[in-house]
């Protein structure tokens, strides 16, 4: 059964994640406890042997094997192989996810384009649902155990509802050595020409449609099977789990307190976080490694089966052509739309960009000149930029600002064909030869930029 905590951490405090280490179904503690004991048994076992069994000669020798061990306990690189193993294990477990199958939207595409009331376009939309539950079902049999075990048999399948007798005899006369996970999805998709055929779809594109989604749900089904087929190497979980037991085993030994200098401390606190860290650490990987499998956290496969069978059916047919009478709502000629909130609720922010509040120019500004940019490439001089006859030829406009009365956002005048932007030109001296206009600036060929 899925674990879900998403309500304790709802909100963010001081004390919302700590109040998960008070949960004992998925947790750490469950997954670690009985190596834990284990190694706790293995390491008093030891450190009874030293203190009361051993002669000082002997004692000697052994705190020679715990210096030897300690160092070369060292060249174990757990870290990086934990690390590395585990994200390719969560990499994984997302992708099964994002593939589970969920049925909704073959449901609805079913009941939106195989029209009519009939009997025969009922059977047609349920069958479509139920032929890809079947096809679902018979995935999960071969992939989890909890759907094994609840359907050992495909005649189980027939008592489960998910299939009917005669359908099972079509499933079966078909003898191949291969699995025959493809077989239900045919039939959903025959269907689906089937309902073209008698005119209850409209249209061949929306035929498609429906076989498309009916397609894609099919692709997920055929990934968690590849995801089965093809799991990680074996060498890697193999190699994991021999260094994280192997660098523990050592630590029974390396743990002991043999420093006369140190503190004596009869019970390994710090080894013992250690390897709740190291080894709990890995029983998320192990629990992450196959999520179709009866863990605590695993995937409610069965819960799945029901609940795309019962929701798809009511959708296809209790649900089909219930929309509710077209009515004006209450928002109707009210031009301030305000939907109402219930007593205790959350405050509400308001979205807005980034950016949106930022005033770049003060109230004493009334214009802002405008120009091509490719013009100006001659780079700015403390903001203002340095003309030269080159630029002549290119209009150089001046916007006027009209600013609106809660002083937060500058527009424009509309008068041109924009509707929010009014170019304007001072008029130039007719001696003056391909000027420029900018903010009263004016080039003349004679006398250079005047005002």
């Amino acid at each position: 059964m899925t674990v879900n905590y998403n309500l304790d951490v709802s909100n963010s405090g001081a004390l919302s994640l700590f109040k998960l280490l008070f949960r004992w179904k998925g947790s750490i503690w469950k997954a670690v406890w009985l190596e834990y004991l284990i190694w706790l048994v293995g390491y008093f076992i030891i450190s009874s042997v030293y203190r009361y069994a051993l002669t000082d000669v002997q004692k000697i020798t052994f705190v020679e094997v715990v210096n030897y061990v300690t160092n070369g306990s060292k060249y174990l690189p757990l870290d990086f192989m934990l690390g590395f193993f585990v994200t390719h294990v969560v990499d994984r477990w997302e992708k099964m996810f994002q593939n589970i199958g969920i049925l909704d939207n073959v449901s609805l595409m079913a009941s939106a384009h195989i029209r009519g009331a009939s009997i025969e376009a009922r059977m047609i939309r349920r069958n479509i649902v139920r032929y890809c539950v079947l096809g679902q079902c018979v995935v999960f049999r071969d992939i989890s155990m909890q759907v094994r075990k609840r359907f050992p048999t495909m005649d189980t399948v027939v008592t489960g509802r998910l299939m009917l007798q005669h359908e099972l005899e079509r499933f079966e006369s078909i003898d191949d050595k291969y699995a025959k996970h493809w077989m239900p999805f045919q039939w959903a998709m025959s269907l689906a020409n089937y309902a073209r055929r008698l005119e209850l779809i409209d249209d061949n594109i929306r035929a498609t449609a429906l076989i498309s989604e009916i397609k894609t749900f099919r692709t997920q089904m055929a990934t968690l099977r590849n995801y089965d087929w093809v799991p990680l190497p074996i060498m890697y979980p193999q190699l994991l789990v021999l260094a994280v037991h192997t660098y523990f085993a050592l630590a029974i030994i390396s743990r002991q307190f043999v420093d006369p200098t140190s503190i004596d401390l009869y019970f390994p606190v710090m080894s013992s976080l250690q390897f709740i860290f190291y080894i709990g650490w890995m029983k998320v990987a192990e629990s992450l490694l196959n999520p179709m499998g009866e863990d605590d956290d695993d995937f409610e496969l069965n819960w799945l089966l029901d609940r795309n069978l019962r929701i798809g059916l009511t959708i296809v047919d209790e649900g089909y052509e219930t929309t509710p009478d077209i009515m004006q709502d209450d928002f109707w000629g009210d031009l301030n739309i305000k939907p109402l909130y219930a007593n205790g609720s959350r405050a509400v922010h308001h979205f807005e960009g980034s950016t949106a509040s930022v005033q770049l120019l003060d109230d004493k500004v009334k214009h802002v000149e405008m120009f091509p940019t490719s013009e100006c490439s001659k780079a700015f001089d403390d903001g203002q930029v340095q003309f030269d006859r080159n630029i002549n030829s290119k209009r150089v406009s001046v916007v006027n600002l009209k600013r609106p009365s809660d002083g937060r956002v500058s527009s424009v005048d509309s008068s041109n064909m924009f509707d929010n932007l009014r170019f304007s030109r001072r008029r130039i001296s007719p001696s003056a030869k391909n000027s420029s206009a900018s903010l009263g600036h004016f080039y003349n060929e004679n006398s250079g930029y005047n005002n």
